[in-house]
């Protein structure tokens, strides 16, 4: 019984204590009331002062830029993950107030759009921690109202407060971005169209490197395409003579002076498949404003032309079945030489006394075998020397700077070559009739010469 007096006596007592820790006097309310109002007057002027370090950066700011709030580009400076200044312009770029983006409750990555955030504050972090000074970049901002636009801002690191602050200029490049896209689409439908010409096209710069070529080009040379953009000639062909890339760039650089197109003209340019042969039509490349930026080379291959004259030629000038030269070739070797200096000469003529024997009894391929061999022994003649099938049994050949010793020197070592075919057991005999007319000097016709020669040894 006598323990609950105590509790309550001890209730009582705290009650009482407490009541008198609340009751405070007038002066003590005073007192407090004066040191709340001193903290609120120091509260404003800090407040005052922030407001009035905001308005000296923005004066050093445009101390710095003159025409800041003139300028194109939108300004900014950037510390601590907030805006510490912007200009007019990137205001209305984002349209948002300049006050509402300096406020300390603005995130600056509410003007970024969302698949760029994660670049952007990469890029902030590598500033904060100091790895670079100035650097350019683009991203995809948003504006107030949700609308995306296409930013580049180039940034640098300025001293500020307790550390560095990022200094950014920034520009709209949203219709730059679509004008890119555009052109891009157009050089994508460009190359489509391109490389469905069989003929070959690339374009060339002011200083000769390819910029673009066709699937036909790529092809002719062997090479992928991305072994010949961005690259010379000289690059991608280094063993090309000297002489070879200097028409080659010399045609560019007239083209590129002048303004004129230069057409039809020959080159022969390597490939991995062997020479190439194209015929060439090179125009200037303007850009949209008309200004000559390169060349376009039209380029047909003409290689399967070239070989077929080049087998056209050796067949007007040879003999098919021995690889000797015809008839027309000496003939025009005679004239050639009718009026030269290589005299004395000789002309040696050969006849296959047996060949029509041969042909009637053992068949033409028996005789085209004595013409073969016959053909073989004029090895032994010189290199400035001609030799050639005039006729269907007999032979010539001519020896500039010859007189008749050495024109019978040359009848002995052909004697002596035939000695040694006629020893091999497969070898039908060979008959053959050997003479040499030496003319001493110019004045006569070689080509009656040759009649006469034929005439006697016939």
């Amino acid at each position: 019984m006598s323990a609950i007096p105590i509790f309550s006596f001890r209730i009582s007592m705290h009650g009482a204590k407490y009541m008198n820790s609340t009751r405070k006097t007038k002066k003590q309310l005073i007192e407090e009331l004066d040191a709340l109002k001193e903290r609120i007057l120091e509260l404003e002027t800090l407040g005052k002062a922030s407001e009035q370090s905001k308005r000296e950066f923005g004066k050093k700011i445009g101390r710095y830029f003159p025409q800041v709030e003139h300028m194109d580009e939108a300004i900014y400076v950037l510390f601590d993950r907030k805006y510490e200044f912007v200009n007019n312009k990137f205001a209305e770029l984002f349209g948002v107030t300049e006050d509402e983006a300096c406020s300390p409750d603005f995130d600056p990555m509410t003007l970024v759009a969302p698949e760029s955030r994660k670049f952007v504050k990469n890029k902030y972090r590598l500033t904060s921690s100091g790895e670079f000074m100035t650097q350019q970049y683009e991203f995809t901002g948003l504006k107030k109202d949700g609308s995306k636009i296409e930013c580049e801002t180039f940034v640098l690191l300025i001293p500020y407060k307790w550390g560095v602050a990022i200094h950014g200029m920034l520009r709209n490049i949203s219709v730059r971005k679509r004008i890119d896209e555009e052109l891009q689409r157009s050089r994508s439908d460009l190359q489509i169209v391109l490389n469905s010409i069989p003929t070959s096209i690339y374009y060339l710069d002011r200083n000769h490197h390819f910029i673009r070529a066709n699937k036909a080009f790529c092809k002719s040379l062997g090479l992928p395409m991305e072994s010949i953009i961005g690259k010379t000639i000289a690059e991608i062909f280094p063993n090309l003579p000297k002489e070879q890339l200097s028409s080659f760039f010399e045609i560019n650089n007239t083209v590129i002076n002048t303004g004129n197109p230069k057409r039809g003209f020959i080159e022969i340019l390597p490939s991995l498949r062997g020479r190439k042969w194209f015929q060439n039509d090179r125009i200037p490349y303007l850009d949209e404003n008309g200004n000559i930026v390169g060349i376009i080379c039209i380029s047909i291959d003409i290689s399967d032309l070239r070989e077929t004259e080049e087998k056209l030629w050796y067949l007007s000038f040879h003999d098919v079945l021995t690889g000797l030269y015809n008839r027309t070739y000496f003939e025009e070797e005679l004239l050639r030489h009718e009026y030269g200096r290589q005299f004395p000469l000789s002309v040696v003529t050969v006849k296959i006394d047996n060949l029509q024997e041969v042909n009637k009894r053992d068949g033409i391929a028996a005789g085209n075998d004595l013409l073969r061999r016959t053909a073989k022994l004029m090895k032994i003649f010189r290199t400035e020397d001609v030799a050639a099938r005039i006729s269907g049994d007999k032979f010539a050949i001519l020896l500039p700077t010859a007189e008749k010793s050495i024109g019978e020197n040359a009848i002995i070592r052909l004697k002596n070559a035939l000695e040694s075919q006629d020893k091999h057991p497969n070898n039908a005999p060979l008959n053959l009739s050997f003479r040499v007319t030496t003319v001493e000097k110019r004045g006569c016709s070689l080509v009656d010469v040759l009649k006469q020669a034929e005439a006697a040894i016939a």
